[in-house]
């Protein structure tokens, strides 16, 4: 705009102040969208990718564990733990099964549920306290991952519905989630 200007009114205040020339404007930009493609691409490359895996048995904690959960980190770049929490559906056949709170809760009172309900620990069942700043294992196969949960014959009948929600950061801060669907109710007949 001040290129229309005269050229003894471009050398009054205020049109002789100049921010940026357009050359070095350009430059700036250039460095910018180039710092924005970098970050994408180690983002990219780092990407931690949690995976899971849960069956019967193949348990360290618990002998007779009819459902093992593992949990590990399957991509290019660590993960360290930001917050795990937990959501535990009871039976309804269980006394103390209105106790339950029905929202996300912490590992601390999702023990206290689950001993509220008649079981033990490493006996009934096994949850893996995983703290904020714990680093998950990579590897390729969730078999070989960190045991997050085992349950036994009395917890797997006792349990209707047991999620874990795990939140990570990766290198560059970006925080990824991922729910574990550890226990869920048995379809209907028919369906």
């Amino acid at each position: 705009m001040k290129s229309n200007l005269d050229k003894g009114v471009r050398a009054e205040w205020p049109w002789r102040f100049t921010l940026l020339e357009s050359s070095t404007c350009a430059a700036v930009v250039a460095l910018l969208v180039g710092v924005m493609v970098t970050r994408t691409q180690l983002s990219l490359t780092m990407h931690p990718v949690l995976s899971w895996a849960a069956g019967k048995g193949e348990s360290d904690a618990l002998t007779e564990s009819q459902r093992t959960v593992r949990v590990v980190n399957g991509g290019g770049g660590r993960s360290v733990v930001r917050s795990v929490l937990y959501r535990i559906e009871v039976n309804q056949v269980q006394p103390s099964a209105r106790n339950v709170p029905a929202d996300w809760i912490s590992w601390h009172e999702a023990v206290d549920v689950l001993n509220g309900i008649g079981l033990t620990w490493n006996q009934d069942y096994f949850l893996q306290h995983i703290g904020s700043g714990a680093s998950l294992p990579m590897a390729t196969d969730a078999r070989n991952g960190m045991e997050v949960l085992a349950l036994g014959p009395d917890a797997a009948g006792r349990l209707s519905r047991l999620d874990v929600r795990i939140q990570v950061v990766d290198v560059l801060g970006d925080v990824y989630e991922r729910d574990l669907q550890c226990v869920r109710p048995a379809p209907a007949a028919g369906r």
